[in-house]
């Protein structure tokens, strides 16, 4: 019979086999997915780590595309730490994106512009982030719920502004 005890400590190696590991076993796991697709295995990771290291443009768009997810990981790691399962950071992402638009097309100087679309992307995010956990403070609503249905929600919203009044503004 297995039994699960907390680690008191962890030996060293471990700490960089474990994620050395991760990162081996999703390369055979892909391999095995563009074999079965027909495709070159070696030719498609030569194509995906070109595509995305492989100049400064190319080293650029991935920072690009990758920061909102950094960030977005921070957020949620932070929620972790409090004990609140933050399941609802994607329609907090998609409502910082919103607010962060809405202020961009206020005509203003670059660098205020840049600094408000930042404030306002984090205030909005915060504000929906705030409503599972007032929902869970207040009433005990499970917040596993509460923020993945917010996500529906924001995701819908973002989708009338852009079919309605944004559709042609940007």
């Amino acid at each position: 019979m297995f039994r699960l005890e907390a680690r008191t400590s962890t030996p060293a190696w471990f700490n960089l086999a474990l994620p050395l590991l991760a990162i081996g076993a999703t390369l055979v796991l892909c391999s095995g997915l563009i074999a079965l697709a027909g495709a070159g295995v070696i030719e498609a990771y030569g194509v995906m780590f070109s595509a995305s290291l492989g100049d400064s443009y190319a080293i650029t768009e991935t920072l690009v595309r990758a920061t909102p997810m950094i960030f977005t990981g921070l957020a949620v790691a932070v929620a972790f730490r409090a004990k609140f399962w933050n399941i609802g950071a994607e329609g907090q992402l998609l409502a910082g994106a919103v607010a962060s638009c809405a202020v961009g097309a206020i005509p203003m100087p670059g660098p205020l512009a840049m600094l408000l679309m930042a404030l306002a992307g984090a205030a909005a995010g915060a504000a929906v982030a705030l409503i599972p956990a007032t929902l869970r403070v207040k009433f005990k609503v499970d917040d596993v719920v509460s923020s993945l249905l917010l996500n529906s929600i924001i995701f819908y919203a973002l989708m009338a502004l852009i079919e309605g009044p944004w559709k042609d503004s940007f």
